[in-house]
């Protein structure tokens, strides 16, 4: 059993508990609420097998999307998520580091009405992106450093996935 069906699988016979419970309010035979029990429970596993077939049809899809990227033979696209962090580490050192010395500097110097703050802040969006990327990223440098060689490691960090994973 896949984990998809257990997490999908594990509310649905409280779901058709909780809808038997209703029926035998209103139903008097136990014909029609036998019925009407296997009905609901065929319309939800109906359902749950179109939630669980729409996400294995997307992780697939991502799957082959990593894969295709990987094996391509252009070196960048394959280490853009360390660019992505080392960019974010640059505008992080120009903004907090390098325009607060230089400000300093400049005060020290006698230089009026020069601030020894940040250029600007960099914005919410920027921290929530960045961090994402590199927890992600130093994640799979973790796992790949350890041993552990899969598909998932090698998408997030950009090596090569290895031929054996391929079939």
């Amino acid at each position: 059993m896949s984990f998809i069906t257990k997490i999908l699988g594990g509310g649905l016979t409280k779901v058709v508990g909780g809808i038997a419970d209703v029926a035998d309010r209103f139903m008097e035979t136990p014909d029609e609420k036998r019925e009407f029990k296997l009905a609901v429970e065929t319309l939800l596993q109906k359902r749950d097998s179109e939630v669980e077939q729409t996400i294995r049809a997307e992780l697939g899809a991502k799957e082959r999307v990593l894969v295709a990227e990987l094996n391509q033979g252009d070196n960048y696209t394959k280490r853009a998520r360390p660019t992505v962090v080392y960019a974010g580490l640059l505008f992080i050192g120009i903004n907090y580091v390098l325009f607060p010395i230089a400000g300093r500097l400049l005060q020290l110097f006698g230089v009026e009405g020069v601030t020894v703050e940040p250029l600007a802040n960099l914005p919410t969006e920027f921290w929530a992106a960045w961090g994402g990327i590199c927890a992600t990223w130093s994640i799979g440098r973790s796992a790949e450093k350890r041993g552990t060689r899969n598909k998932l490691t090698s998408a997030i960090t950009g090596s090569p996935v290895p031929s054996s994973l391929l079939d």
